[in-house]
């Protein structure tokens, strides 16, 4: 593929910090890993089939990458998806886990997504812990966290936890999603119609 080919050219070039004036260039862990979903990513990004083509040339990538921007959570993030599809899940989550702390939006949706169900032998499902990575990912825009949190906190998923989000709030971060893409998609638009519906009785 093209991209694996400029991979060599790839790794001299310097990660840049965003601002007005400057363009952030991506990586070759960005190009090989980048999530489609992730609102953060710099670059379009990639199915899960696409990497799964070349597993070790995108561990390597990442790696290289972490290794050279290690504040960059969004690498740190795709670095822990490439070890998932590799069946590495205990590094994989290691760095999803990682990202979260740091603020990334996808890692949150995503470490929270293992951390409500669990992994039997390996990981307990704790809904608190995914409660609160929804919630801050859904404060900050995140789509699916919106509507994930939302609709477990409607279920009564969270009734033993701390600091449940008010359904007033829920509800402005399920609103403001009706301006996304993907809301105009007519599934997308029955779910955050019901949600809408539902978390406004509860707020009243």
């Amino acid at each position: 593929m093209m991209i694996r080919a400029l991979l060599p050219v790839l790794a001299l070039i310097p990660l840049m910090s965003a601002s007005a004036d400057e363009i952030e260039v991506p990586t070759a862990c960005d190009l090989l890993a980048a999530h489609p979903s992730d609102p953060d990513r710099i670059v379009p990004g990639v199915s899960a089939a696409v990497v799964r083509e070349d597993l070790d040339t995108a561990i390597a990538a990442c790696r290289l990458a972490v290794e050279q921007a290690p504040e960059e959570a969004r690498l740190v993030y795709y670095l822990g998806r490439v070890l998932f599809y590799a069946g590495e899940f205990v590094a994989g989550m290691t760095y999803v886990d990682q990202a979260a702390g740091m603020g990334h939006r996808q890692s949150q949706f995503v470490a929270a997504l293992i951390h409500f169900d669990g992994v039997p032998d390996a990981l307990p499902a704790d809904a608190c812990r995914a409660m609160g990575l929804w919630a801050d990912a859904a404060s900050r825009g995140h789509y699916a966290a919106s509507l994930a949190v939302a609709r477990h906190a409607l279920a009564g998923a969270f009734a033993e936890c701390q600091g449940v989000p008010a359904a007033a709030d829920m509800l402005v971060w399920v609103e403001r999603l009706r301006d996304r893409d993907e809301a105009r998609d007519y599934y997308h638009g029955l779910v955050i119609g019901l949600l809408t519906d539902l978390l406004a009785r509860e707020a009243a």
